[in-house]
Protein backbone atom coordinates (compact mmCIF):
# COMPACT_ATOMS: atom_id res chain seq x y z
CA UNK A 1 0.00 0.00 0.00
CA UNK A 2 1.65 3.22 -0.84
CA UNK A 3 2.00 5.06 1.78
CA UNK A 4 2.48 2.42 4.23
CA UNK A 5 6.48 1.53 4.02
CA UNK A 6 8.40 0.90 6.93
CA UNK A 7 10.35 4.22 8.68
CA UNK A 8 13.97 3.30 9.90
CA UNK A 9 16.26 6.57 10.37
CA UNK A 10 19.43 6.41 11.85
CA UNK A 11 20.25 9.13 13.70
CA UNK A 12 23.83 7.42 15.08
CA UNK A 13 22.34 7.84 18.69
CA UNK A 14 22.95 5.90 21.52
CA UNK A 15 19.04 5.10 22.11
CA UNK A 16 16.54 4.35 19.37
CA UNK A 17 12.78 4.30 19.71
CA UNK A 18 10.77 1.27 18.42
CA UNK A 19 7.40 2.00 16.84
CA UNK A 20 4.85 -0.82 16.70
CA UNK A 21 1.90 0.28 14.44
CA UNK A 22 -1.88 -0.73 14.79
CA UNK A 23 -4.11 -4.27 13.86
CA UNK A 24 -4.75 -3.61 10.05
CA UNK A 25 -2.69 -0.25 9.79
CA UNK A 26 0.70 0.73 8.82
CA UNK A 27 3.50 2.32 10.31
CA UNK A 28 2.34 5.50 8.45
CA UNK A 29 0.37 5.90 11.34
CA UNK A 30 3.91 6.78 13.08
CA UNK A 31 4.89 9.47 10.02
CA UNK A 32 4.71 12.67 12.43
CA UNK A 33 5.73 11.05 15.92
CA UNK A 34 8.65 9.47 13.75
CA UNK A 35 9.44 13.03 12.44
CA UNK A 36 9.13 14.80 16.20
CA UNK A 37 11.44 12.40 17.47
CA UNK A 38 14.23 12.03 14.92
CA UNK A 39 14.35 15.50 15.40
CA UNK A 40 15.40 15.24 18.85
CA UNK A 41 18.43 13.27 17.58
CA UNK A 42 17.12 9.73 18.53
CA UNK A 43 17.01 6.21 16.16
CA UNK A 44 13.46 5.57 15.26
CA UNK A 45 12.40 2.33 13.68
CA UNK A 46 8.66 1.91 12.61
CA UNK A 47 8.44 -2.10 11.02
CA UNK A 48 5.86 -3.10 8.80
CA UNK A 49 4.43 -5.87 10.50
CA UNK A 50 3.51 -9.34 8.71
CA UNK A 51 0.46 -9.42 7.10
CA UNK A 52 -0.03 -5.60 6.51
CA UNK A 53 0.42 -3.25 4.14
CA UNK A 54 -0.48 -5.18 1.10
CA UNK A 55 -4.06 -6.62 1.09
CA UNK A 56 -6.91 -8.12 3.76
CA UNK A 57 -6.05 -11.51 2.50
CA UNK A 58 -2.29 -11.67 3.08
CA UNK A 59 -3.34 -10.61 6.99
CA UNK A 60 -5.81 -13.44 7.00
CA UNK A 61 -2.67 -15.83 6.12
CA UNK A 62 -0.57 -14.55 9.46
CA UNK A 63 -1.12 -15.22 12.92
CA UNK A 64 0.04 -13.56 16.19
CA UNK A 65 3.64 -15.56 15.36
CA UNK A 66 3.80 -13.98 12.52
CA UNK A 67 3.38 -10.80 14.19
CA UNK A 68 5.38 -11.58 17.36
CA UNK A 69 8.13 -12.74 14.89
CA UNK A 70 8.44 -8.83 12.99
CA UNK A 71 8.37 -6.76 15.94
CA UNK A 72 11.01 -9.32 17.51
CA UNK A 73 13.10 -8.88 14.37
CA UNK A 74 12.60 -5.23 14.22
CA UNK A 75 13.77 -5.09 17.93
CA UNK A 76 16.75 -6.73 17.39
CA UNK A 77 17.74 -5.04 14.43
CA UNK A 78 17.55 -1.59 16.47
CA UNK A 79 19.10 -2.77 19.10
CA UNK A 80 21.83 -3.13 17.22
CA UNK A 81 22.94 0.45 16.37
CA UNK A 82 21.43 1.48 19.93
CA UNK A 83 22.41 0.90 23.56
CA UNK A 84 19.27 2.13 25.14
CA UNK A 85 15.71 1.43 22.83
CA UNK A 86 12.35 2.14 24.11
CA UNK A 87 8.87 0.93 22.82
CA UNK A 88 6.14 3.02 21.70
CA UNK A 89 2.67 1.08 20.66
CA UNK A 90 -0.20 2.34 19.19
CA UNK A 91 -3.40 0.42 19.48
CA UNK A 92 -2.53 -3.43 19.38
CA UNK A 93 1.32 -2.48 18.21
CA UNK A 94 0.82 -1.65 22.42
CA UNK A 95 0.07 -5.70 22.55
CA UNK A 96 3.54 -6.34 20.58
CA UNK A 97 5.54 -3.79 22.37
CA UNK A 98 4.24 -5.58 25.76
CA UNK A 99 5.39 -9.08 24.85
CA UNK A 100 8.59 -7.68 23.71
CA UNK A 101 9.10 -6.75 27.13
CA UNK A 102 8.34 -9.73 28.78
CA UNK A 103 9.86 -11.79 26.18
CA UNK A 104 13.39 -9.83 26.73
CA UNK A 105 13.21 -10.08 30.11
CA UNK A 106 12.72 -6.32 30.90
CA UNK A 107 16.07 -5.27 28.97
CA UNK A 108 14.12 -1.54 27.04
CA UNK A 109 14.65 1.16 28.74
CA UNK A 110 10.80 1.97 28.66
CA UNK A 111 7.51 1.60 26.81
CA UNK A 112 4.53 3.83 26.15
CA UNK A 113 1.05 2.45 25.17
CA UNK A 114 -1.44 4.20 23.11
CA UNK A 115 -4.81 3.00 23.08
CA UNK A 116 -3.94 -0.56 24.17
CA UNK A 117 -6.97 -3.04 23.49
CA UNK A 118 -7.96 -5.18 26.40
CA UNK A 119 -11.58 -4.69 26.77
CA UNK A 120 -12.95 -3.50 23.41
CA UNK A 121 -16.50 -1.48 22.79
CA UNK A 122 -18.88 -4.00 22.53
CA UNK A 123 -16.29 -6.73 23.09
CA UNK A 124 -18.57 -9.52 23.89
CA UNK A 125 -20.60 -8.73 21.07
CA UNK A 126 -17.82 -8.53 18.65
CA UNK A 127 -16.59 -12.28 19.92
CA UNK A 128 -19.89 -13.52 20.03
CA UNK A 129 -20.31 -12.16 16.37
CA UNK A 130 -16.81 -13.84 15.27
CA UNK A 131 -17.38 -16.96 16.80
CA UNK A 132 -21.16 -17.53 15.11
CA UNK A 133 -21.90 -16.09 11.86
CA UNK A 134 -18.73 -15.28 11.30
CA UNK A 135 -17.72 -18.89 10.15
CA UNK A 136 -19.84 -17.76 7.51
CA UNK A 137 -17.81 -14.54 6.58
CA UNK A 138 -14.96 -13.76 4.90
CA UNK A 139 -14.62 -9.94 6.65
CA UNK A 140 -15.58 -7.77 9.33
CA UNK A 141 -15.96 -3.78 7.88
CA UNK A 142 -14.43 -0.94 9.89
CA UNK A 143 -17.74 1.27 10.74
CA UNK A 144 -16.67 4.73 9.63
CA UNK A 145 -18.63 6.33 12.57
CA UNK A 146 -15.97 4.55 14.70
CA UNK A 147 -13.19 6.11 13.54
CA UNK A 148 -13.91 9.19 11.62
CA UNK A 149 -13.14 11.45 15.08
CA UNK A 150 -11.47 14.29 15.93
CA UNK A 151 -11.85 15.67 12.15
CA UNK A 152 -9.81 12.38 11.39
CA UNK A 153 -11.33 10.65 8.37
CA UNK A 154 -10.40 6.93 7.80
CA UNK A 155 -9.23 7.78 4.68
CA UNK A 156 -6.83 9.69 5.65
CA UNK A 157 -4.96 6.79 7.54
CA UNK A 158 -3.40 3.88 5.35
CA UNK A 159 -5.19 1.52 6.23
CA UNK A 160 -7.33 -1.49 5.42
CA UNK A 161 -11.13 -1.17 5.04
CA UNK A 162 -11.98 -4.90 6.19
CA UNK A 163 -10.51 -7.42 8.41
CA UNK A 164 -10.12 -11.21 7.81
CA UNK A 165 -12.97 -12.46 10.39
CA UNK A 166 -9.69 -15.26 11.02
CA UNK A 167 -7.49 -12.14 11.56
CA UNK A 168 -9.83 -11.30 13.91
CA UNK A 169 -10.08 -14.37 16.05
CA UNK A 170 -6.32 -14.48 16.19
CA UNK A 171 -6.10 -10.77 17.47
CA UNK A 172 -8.56 -11.95 20.54
CA UNK A 173 -6.72 -14.82 21.13
CA UNK A 174 -3.57 -12.66 21.29
CA UNK A 175 -4.88 -10.61 24.10
CA UNK A 176 -6.28 -13.11 25.99
CA UNK A 177 -3.03 -14.88 25.90
CA UNK A 178 -0.53 -12.94 24.93
CA UNK A 179 -1.05 -10.10 27.15
CA UNK A 180 -3.78 -10.29 29.90
CA UNK A 181 -1.59 -12.80 31.57
CA UNK A 182 2.13 -10.89 30.99
CA UNK A 183 0.84 -7.99 32.64
CA UNK A 184 2.78 -8.67 36.23
CA UNK A 185 5.59 -9.25 34.10
CA UNK A 186 6.36 -6.13 32.90
CA UNK A 187 8.48 -4.23 34.81
CA UNK A 188 10.22 -1.07 33.38
CA UNK A 189 9.01 2.38 33.43
CA UNK A 190 5.45 2.68 31.25
CA UNK A 191 3.64 5.66 30.34
CA UNK A 192 -0.03 4.72 28.96
CA UNK A 193 -2.12 6.23 27.41
CA UNK A 194 -6.03 6.34 25.97
CA UNK A 195 -8.84 8.85 24.89
CA UNK A 196 -11.44 8.60 27.46
CA UNK A 197 -14.37 8.04 24.52
CA UNK A 198 -12.26 5.62 22.43
CA UNK A 199 -14.72 4.39 20.40
CA UNK A 200 -12.77 1.39 19.62
CA UNK A 201 -10.77 0.33 22.76
CA UNK A 202 -12.16 1.38 26.12
CA UNK A 203 -10.06 3.15 28.64
CA UNK A 204 -10.69 1.08 31.30
CA UNK A 205 -8.10 -1.18 29.03
CA UNK A 206 -5.39 1.76 30.57
CA UNK A 207 -6.45 1.53 33.99
CA UNK A 208 -6.07 -2.03 33.79
CA UNK A 209 -3.05 -2.52 32.31
CA UNK A 210 -1.93 0.55 34.90
CA UNK A 211 -2.44 -1.51 37.37
CA UNK A 212 -1.42 -5.07 36.71
CA UNK A 213 1.87 -4.08 35.42
CA UNK A 214 4.44 -4.46 38.38
CA UNK A 215 6.61 -1.09 37.01
CA UNK A 216 7.99 0.83 40.09
CA UNK A 217 7.42 4.17 37.62
CA UNK A 218 4.35 4.37 35.87
CA UNK A 219 1.89 7.07 34.31
CA UNK A 220 -1.49 6.70 32.59
CA UNK A 221 -3.27 9.62 31.08
CA UNK A 222 -6.68 9.50 30.10
CA UNK A 223 -7.07 12.60 26.90
CA UNK A 224 -10.59 13.76 26.38
CA UNK A 225 -11.07 12.73 23.27
CA UNK A 226 -13.39 9.92 21.58
CA UNK A 227 -10.09 9.59 19.18
CA UNK A 228 -8.74 5.76 19.08
CA UNK A 229 -5.43 6.94 17.34
CA UNK A 230 -4.39 9.91 19.58
CA UNK A 231 -1.19 10.46 17.94
CA UNK A 232 -3.52 11.96 15.26
CA UNK A 233 -6.09 13.58 17.34
CA UNK A 234 -6.43 16.84 18.66
CA UNK A 235 -4.02 16.17 21.70
CA UNK A 236 -1.35 14.68 19.83
CA UNK A 237 1.27 17.98 20.24
CA UNK A 238 0.57 17.53 24.82
CA UNK A 239 0.90 13.56 23.74
CA UNK A 240 4.36 14.44 21.70
CA UNK A 241 5.34 16.22 24.72
CA UNK A 242 4.66 13.84 27.27
CA UNK A 243 6.65 11.21 25.48
CA UNK A 244 9.82 13.28 25.08
CA UNK A 245 9.56 14.05 28.58
CA UNK A 246 9.26 9.86 29.49
CA UNK A 247 11.85 9.78 27.56
CA UNK A 248 13.96 12.05 28.45
CA UNK A 249 13.51 11.00 32.36
CA UNK A 250 13.73 7.84 32.39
Amino acid sequence: MKGGEPIFIDKKSKIGILMLHGFSSTPNQFKELADFISKKEFNVSAPLIAGHGTCPDDLAKTSGEDWKKSAEEAYLKLKKISEKVFIIGNSFGSNLGLWLVQKFNNEQEGIVTLGAPVFLRFHKILILRIYTYGWFKKYYGKPARIYETDNIDLSDEVTYPVIPIKSLRDFFRFIKKDTIPILPKIKIPALICNSVSDKVVHPRSATHIYKRISSASKKIYLYPSDAHTIMSGAHKEDLFQKIQEFIKHV
